[in-house]
């Protein structure tokens, strides 16, 4: 079935085993670490409950990632790699709240979830090691990339639990004393995942060498009610204007865009691009630049690789996509996607 994604390239800078200042790891690389992390999650009959690769710490606000499966072509060398990544729970129960109540008198509503399960959503990275970086791939029905999360599950994986680890025994437990490269030598290394978006040439540079003729700054965003940080602009929005909505809350997608007379400095056009860089995807969609001596309008957006396509997939269900399917389709389009970062 052809299904309409979303893919968005990264750099893949640290993936290994660094000495301390280092930027080339003493050993280890994208197609071996994915390559061992295959080999964890599916030794010693280890279920999908076992494969989260950190514990989290009391009063964390995030929650754990597991690996739904992982797939490799042998031929080009990719990866797909599926994460489920867990939602909130209340002992075992999901809570819903009626959101067409009024506030102060809305039910909340529990379901009783099978022992055992993980409540969640899942999220899909496509890794080409033969140029270092990942895709995240978006379906429609997919809002978060999850990027963060897959970030620390291979930096932690990369730390703890593959066959570079030396470990002893000690009167507290396993304690990981070094990092070895299957030889006799233990090495005091730092293990380590890093990515960042993956940058076109030109639109960012052209933002930074023109900064004192900027006038304005743009932001555009669709704001979806699924997501938390959305309906609350909507309402701020609302009451900006003195507008009493017929509903309560943002019930539909609504595309807003506002502009500010602005000329920022150095270290202000730096905070925004890295803002934009971290928040994008789940708060702004868009910044866009309006020079004086320029009546093109510079987007953000337009600086990063990304696009969509339409894939052949087979779905198991509403909410995964069969992995194998993903990767035979990225497979097949495969020149033409990476022709976003050639």
């Amino acid at each position: 079935m052809n299904e309409n994604v979303k893919i968005q390239f990264y750099r893949i800078s640290r993936f290994g085993y660094y000495r301390y200042g280092q930027d080339e790891p003493e050993f280890g690389s994208v197609s071996e670490l994915l390559g061992e992390l295959s080999s964890w999650v599916r030794s010693n009959g280890k279920s999908l409950s076992q494969t989260c690769t950190y514990e989290l710490e009391d009063g964390e606000d995030e929650y754990r990632t597991f690996c739904f499966d992982l797939v490799n072509n042998s031929q080009t060398g990719d990866f797909v790699l599926v994460m489920w990544n867990e939602t909130p729970t209340n002992e075992g129960r999901v809570v819903a709240v009626d959101g067409t109540q009024s506030v102060g008198n809305a039910d909340v509503n529990f379901t009783d979830l099978p022992e055992g399960s993980i409540p969640g959503y899942a999220t899909y990275f496509w890794f080409i090691p033969e140029y270092d970086v990942f895709a995240s791939i978006r379906f429609h029905h997919s809002l978060i990339i999850g990027k963060k999360s897959l970030d620390r599950y291979l930096k932690e994986f990369t730390a703890k639990f593959t066959s570079f680890v030396v470990t002893e025994e000690t009167e507290e437990g396993v304690e990981i004393v070094g990092y070895s490269n299957n030889d006799d030598e233990t090495y005091n290394l730092a293990a380590d995942f890093k990515s960042y978006l993956y940058r076109k040439p030109g639109q960012i540079e052209y933002i930074r060498q023109n900064i004192d003729s900027i006038k304005k700054i743009i932001r555009k965003n669709e704001l979806n009610p699924q997501i938390v940080l959305h309906r609350e602009l909507w309402q701020k929005i609302l009451e900006s204007l003195r507008i009493v909505p017929r509903e309560n809350t943002l019930s539909e997608e609504v595309k807003i865009k506002y502009e500010i007379p602005f000329t920022p400095n150095e270290e202000e056009i730096n905070e925004i691009i890295a803002e934009w860089e971290e928040n994008h995807e789940s708060k702004w969609d868009d910044v866009g630049f309006k020079f004086e001596s320029d009546a093109q309008i510079r987007w953000l957006s337009h600086s990063v690789a990304k696009d969509e396509y339409d894939l052949d997939v087979t779905r198991d269900n509403d909410e995964i996509v069969e992995a194998e399917s993903l990767l035979s389709a990225l497979t097949e389009s495969r020149t033409v996607i990476l022709r976003l970062i050639s």
